[in-house]
């Protein structure tokens, strides 16, 4: 397996450059273990789906990019541009095979009071801007 690398950024103030763990996500690994909030290595097939320009959930929460980490077992992981890799170069990723090195963060939740949203079960409006903040991506060739 050879790496390609478009993008290689030190973690500054988008989290810490000391990852204990080197060896990609697998299928076997849980969801809470995946929402951590430093940097993980994650493989995965990168998809761009566009925004259409109508009011939708997917609009109001900016999902555009995702990770595909197991094909027999799709998990779509959302990816986040972040001021190391731009939304410009997730996107010319789209359809390969990379690996990431990424930081989980969660979204912010506006109030329902004062802009329109879409609405969770507790009426409180859903959160935007969560998923996985991409601080390094290269394309993985097999």
């Amino acid at each position: 397996m050879s790496l390609s690398t478009l993008f290689m950024a030190s973690c500054t103030a988008e989290g810490d450059s000391n990852n204990s763990s080197n060896s990609p996500i697998t299928s076997e690994i849980t969801s809470d273990q995946l929402k951590q909030s430093k940097p993980q290595q994650i493989q995965g097939k990168l998809i761009y789906e566009a925004i259409p320009p109508v009011r939708s959930v997917r609009a109001y929460r900016g999902d555009q990019f995702f990770l595909i980490t197991n094909p027999q077992n799709p998990r779509r992981l959302v990816l986040r541009p972040s001021k190391n890799v731009s939304d410009q170069q997730l996107q010319s990723f789209h359809n390969q095979q990379v690996e990431i090195t990424a930081v989980y963060r969660d979204g912010t939740r506006p109030s329902a009071q004062e802009t329109a949203c879409p609405l969770d079960v507790d009426g409180q409006c859903l959160p935007q801007g969560d998923g996985y903040h991409v601080l390094s991506i290269v394309t993985v060739e097999k």
